[in-house]
């Protein structure tokens, strides 16, 4: 890449509009991968369901800070195209909990290693936990404030 004197867009952008545009980009990117299937949200909740055993509806949206209709669309989204099951919870019948099918455990790999690659390509996979972490910290921080107004 060729070295420019002039400083780029990204330069003077605020740190939130970097954390956007990575996001938004990264949305981009999952709409152009045929394993998607129009599954840009949907396949995040799939991959938390695949890897979390024993979730419900509510947990899922408290994991994504999501409303539970959010969450619930996008249930009924993936139930319909045969990727998630609901299933009575013995303990408490008033819950369900979530299960892959065997398509949607299939689709949950893909989709995992799609985002595995999206990431090394863009060098995520090169940050430093403490970095991550950081991170981590922050996302935590901006969901306290909210919680407190």
């Amino acid at each position: 890449m060729k070295e420019s004197k002039h400083p780029d867009k990204f330069d003077s952008m605020p740190f939130i509009a970097l954390i956007h545009h990575i996001s938004q980009n990264k949305l981009r990117y999952a709409r152009k991968n045929p394993n998607h299937i129009d599954m840009v949200h949907e396949g995040r909740y799939l991959m938390e369901i695949h890897k979390r055993k024993n979730l419900s509806q509510d947990d899922l949206a408290n994991i994504f800070g999501q409303s539970k209709g959010t969450i619930a669309k996008a249930l009924r989204k993936l139930e319909d195209k045969g990727y998630v099951e609901r299933i009575i919870n013995q303990n408490n019948r008033r819950k369900y909990i979530l299960k892959t099918t065997q398509e949607g455990e299939k689709l949950a790999i893909l989709l995992e290693e799609d985002l595995s690659s999206w990431e090394e390509a863009v060098g995520i996979d090169k940050l430093d936990d403490e970095t991550k972490n950081q991170l981590r910290k922050i996302a935590r921080k901006t969901e306290e404030i909210l919680k407190e107004e």
